[in-house]
């Protein structure tokens, strides 16, 4: 079950991330993604999944926002993708496959 961006249990879990409502659907299909499980090849390809699906809902959003504010959001989805790398193994169900 997804709870969105952040982490579901653990210290990190009271720590909710910026824009958590804006990258939403991303998070989610992340969650899903580390339920699923799999090797460290798989993890990696979710990780990447996660930052190109935060990338797309920011490129839409080009034209309604300010370009400056486009930009934040691309370094904050950057720094969710590299929070993932760093402590997404926690969370990851590994599978040998």
């Amino acid at each position: 079950m997804s709870n969105g961006c952040g982490c579901e249990s653990g210290l990190l879990k009271y720590i909710k991330p910026p824009y958590a409502k804006f990258f939403y659907t991303a998070c989610v299909c992340h969650d899903d993604d580390y339920e699923k499980g799999g090797d460290s090849r798989h993890r990696r390809y979710a990780d990447r999944k996660l930052f190109w699906r935060m990338v797309e809902l920011v490129r839409r959003q080009c034209e309604t926002i300010h370009p400056i504010k486009a930009t934040w959001l691309f370094v904050v989805a950057l720094i969710y993708y590299i929070s993932v790398r760093i402590f997404g193994w926690i969370y990851y169900n590994t599978k040998n496959k």
